[in-house]
């Protein structure tokens, strides 16, 4: 991981991002990218060029954000007790017109961002519907992790890391290395959690393959399995993570429309409207990858 992009929207909830980013970075060996999207006030006036006003604002934008960075890590330096704490964790700023989500999704593909940090409100599932949450929409689009981080839940060393799977979802091409990574980095309590919605799914379900590509993905890192029986998965989850006292939840969010969402079918949903931690969310298809042009051709010539 050698670059983490964070989304900046002058908030209390942001800075708190860019404090859990800080941290990430310097453990990692990381750089910061800070990207800041806006609309103008005003129109720009009828004398001047459209185009020319966009890159003075973007530009003016750009040194109020790397102003912003400077003074959150002097802040954090002084709050850790350690001045040097992130001198080593390089800083670049990124300012766009634009709506938020489209920047950052422009942004992960033009910079090769390996891990995205965004601030997460809470919300119920009718409001995240109807209003939209971009946390989540990043989310389910992002090609690359999403650290979605509560607000007023501070930075705490990521002791113990929760991940929650469908194991019947965990294809044999399933790729684990960057959870894996993250877990080794910090030296964590890894908890795989799986939960049954009911006693069939729990009599019927084979764990037997799922089990051995867990082993293959988390060879070198210590981990325990959970299983455990839960009508209301989101409900199961939250009581886990308060039992085990966990630091961060790993999810593998699911594409879900407007009308699931309100329905009130997203577990991610539900999680991130009431958030006990930081949730790190992995591209959907992590567990079942699709296939390259090559793979399929290849599994044609096969057949």
């Amino acid at each position: 991981m050698k670059k983490i992009l964070v989304a900046i929207d002058y908030s209390e909830n942001s800075r708190n991002a860019l404090h859990y980013a800080f941290e990430i970075a310097r453990l990692a060996g990381a750089g910061l990218t800070l990207i800041h999207a806006f609309y103008p006030v005003m129109s720009p006036p009828a004398a001047h060029s459209a185009t020319d006003v966009i890159q003075a604002l973007e530009e003016g934008k750009g040194r109020a954000l790397l102003e912003f960075a400077d003074q959150n890590r002097k802040a954090l330096h002084m709050e850790s007790g350690e001045p040097g704490r992130f001198d080593a964790v390089p800083v670049n700023v990124i300012a766009k017109m634009g709506g938020s989500y489209e920047k950052i999704l422009e942004t992960i593909e033009r910079h090769n961002i390996d891990l995205v940090v965004m601030g997460m409100q809470g919300g119920e599932a009718v409001s995240q519907a109807l209003l939209g949450s971009t946390t989540i929409s990043v989310m389910q689009k992002s090609r690359v992790p999403v650290l979605a981080v509560p607000e007023g839940i501070p930075f705490n060393q990521f002791a113990t890391i929760v991940f929650a799977v469908n194991l019947s979802k965990l294809s044999a091409r399933a790729d684990l290395r960057f959870l894996s990574n993250f877990v080794g980095a910090f030296k964590a309590n890894l908890q795989v959690l799986h939960l049954y919605r009911n006693e069939a799914q729990q009599t019927t379900f084979d764990t037997t393959q799922p089990l051995q590509h867990l082993t293959e993905q988390f060879k070198d890192i210590p981990y325990t399995i959970n299983f455990g029986l839960h009508a209301d998965v989101a409900h199961g989850i939250q009581r886990f993570i308060r039992t085990e006292k966990a630091d961060l939840l790993v999810l593998v969010p699911q594409k879900h429309t407007t009308l699931e969402r309100l329905m009130d079918k997203s577990v991610t949903g539900r999680i991130t409207a009431h958030p006990l931690v930081a949730l790190l969310a992995l591209p959907s298809d992590t567990l079942q990858p699709k296939e390259t042009n090559l793979e399929s051709m290849v599994t044609q010539e096969q057949l």
